[in-house]
């Protein structure tokens, strides 16, 4: 049965999501759709809006048939290694025929083409040091790589700079690496990705999260499905959602009171002596916003910022980063919903994959290696992390990896 796989965040699922799968869906001819979705973190280090459950059947009920879980340590992560992550996990399922993402071309030639030049793995050291050059200029990081790979390639900066192309040629890249046997698909998305307004008709997730967060619930259901209404509403009424890194400022003052600058090095995506910054920040620094920008500066963004801030509070590590990566295999692929209609995909998943499949977490100790249980801990950890930022203290019970029941639609 051919399969298609969207690596995706649906934070929150909204009408634009719907509409690409439908595309992909026809554009493919594809019978299902496996979805990997990050956890409680995306990929710009923030909490995710609403619980991975509640995104997670938000996608079954509009056109997903399989949800799978990307591990925190991929999901929390450079574009590289998100990209990489979740690859991994469609690739590894062994069920995957064509990989989809969406792009702001739609122009899979060009994207190709890009990655056809090798233009991040052999010619590192000319992109490194004209990116050093257009910092000293002025220019913010992603504007100097922008600039940099552009005159190294050749290939236009609009399909170097935007934030889907960026992510489509990492997904490019990846499928390389794992010489994997999926075919890619781009679907063109329109407007702009980080609008923070409602004013497009299928709106964008950034929009609708600032919306919600504001308390402008009905002008943000405008621009989700209404089959999604119910499930969003009642998040929002049980104080679940939306959550928001706000709810995280006291753990992590703690965490950064009880470090060291060397312990703060080791973390994943420090470099270059900003260990010492981000300790100075809550010298004089207390609300969130203020401490990362006490941080950012042209060289690091804000979404790096808050990616390291994250690491702090999960003592995620470069090396541990890097070990993962380059396990010959994935230590588990967790199953976080599927559709009753084609509840032979569990089958198909289990039969087919390169790895142990979690779907009861509690059985984890019977079938899981030393790594497994590691990685499944530190997802654990990010769980509980994630419901400490709830917005009613009443909600913020602990262990939901092991109550939570299956996203089942």
């Amino acid at each position: 049965m051919k399969t298609l796989g969207i690596i995706a965040e649906y934070n929150p699922f909204h009408k634009g999501h719907a509409y690409m799968i439908e595309e992909a869906k026809k554009k493919s001819g594809a019978e299902r759709v496996i979805a990997v979705m990050s956890g409680s973190f995306v990929q710009r280090g923030e909490p995710a809006a609403f619980d991975k459950w509640t995104r997670a059947q938000a996608a079954l009920l509009n056109g997903v048939d399989m949800v799978l879980e990307l591990p925190v340590l991929f999901a929390a992560s450079s574009a590289e290694t998100f990209a990489r992550g979740g690859v991994r996990v469609l690739h590894e399922s062994g069920l995957v025929d064509t990989l989809c993402f969406g792009s702001e071309s739609g122009d899979l030639t060009a994207m190709q083409e890009a990655v056809g030049a090798q233009i991040l793995k052999e010619i590192r050291a000319r992109v490194t040091f004209l990116i050093d050059v257009g910092l000293d200029e002025g220019l913010s990081y992603p504007a100097a790589r922008a600039k940099a790979l552009e005159t190294v390639s050749h290939v236009s900066s609009e399909i170097l700079s935007r934030p889907n192309h960026i992510l489509g040629l990492e997904y490019l890249k990846a499928l390389e690496h794992f010489h994997s046997a999926m075919e890619p698909m781009t679907i063109k998305r329109e407007g702009d990705y980080a609008s923070l307004s409602l004013a497009e008709p299928s709106g964008f997730a950034s929009a609708i999260r600032r919306a919600l967060e504001e308390g402008q619930t009905e002008e943000a259901f405008l621009h989700l499905p209404e089959n999604t209404h119910e499930l969003y509403r009642g998040a929002l009424e049980s104080n679940t959602a939306p959550v928001s890194w706000d709810g995280l400022a006291l753990a992590l003052h703690y965490r950064l009171r009880m470090m060291s600058a060397e312990e703060i090095r080791d973390i994943s995506e420090v470099t270059e002596g900003l260990e010492n910054r981000i300790l100075h920040s809550i010298d004089t620094c207390y609300d969130l916003p203020d401490v990362i920008e006490f941080i950012k500066t042209k060289r690091y963004t804000r979404t790096k910022i808050q990616r390291i801030l994250l690491h702090i509070l999960l003592d995620i590590k470069a090396r541990e980063v890097s070990y993962f990566q380059e396990k010959r295999h994935l230590p588990y692929i967790r199953v976080l919903g599927f559709r009753k209609e084609q509840a032979d995909i569990l089958g198909d998943l289990t039969e087919s994959a390169k790895c142990p499949i979690l779907t009861n977490l509690k059985k984890a100790p019977e079938i899981l290696d030393e790594d497994g249980l590691h990685l499944l801990a530190l997802e654990k950890t990010a769980t509980d992390l994630h419901t400490l930022a709830y917005p009613s203290p009443a909600s913020r019970g602990p262990n939901r990896d092991f109550t939570a029941p299956l996203a089942i639609i």
